[in-house]
């Protein structure tokens, strides 16, 4: 396999910057790790405290204790533009896709420079065998 459909299919499937980390771009992998990691530590943050003041309505009695008040008060708070919510979301999509194209273009290069070796070491065999 082709190590930049290697590499693209790491970053795509396992983690954006594995597939940057697999070809030796290592502070690059790592960048796009760390975006990753901020990204879904601050959603999961926002998504905690949202769901523990929930809780907090339903325990002081501020909302009914069956699903139909529950998944409103849900759906009123997941409506909320106020939220950073969506403009991370889109952060760590970016980084994401990026990751796959910076890790495939990469890894092209690096298959493109193997073939210009593996052709050159074929002509000088031929070379010699003549």
């Amino acid at each position: 396999m082709k190590k930049s459909i290697y590499a693209a299919m790491l970053s795509g499937i396992v983690c954006p910057g594995s597939g940057q980390i697999w070809l030796g771009k290592k502070l690059l992998g790592w960048g796009f790790i760390s975006v990753s990691m901020v990204c879904i530590l601050v959603i999961m943050d926002q998504i905690i405290s949202r769901a523990q003041v929930i809780a907090e309505q339903i325990l002081t009695g501020n909302i009914g204790n069956d699903l139909t008040s529950i998944y409103a008060a849900v759906s009123n708070v997941a409506i909320d533009s106020s939220s950073t919510m969506p403009i991370l979301t889109w952060i760590f999509l970016a980084n994401w896709g990026l990751s796959i194209i910076s890790a495939f273009w990469f890894g092209a290069q690096q298959d493109k420079q193997l073939q210009r070796q593996a052709d050159s070491e074929t002509g000088a065999k031929t070379k010699t065998a003549k």
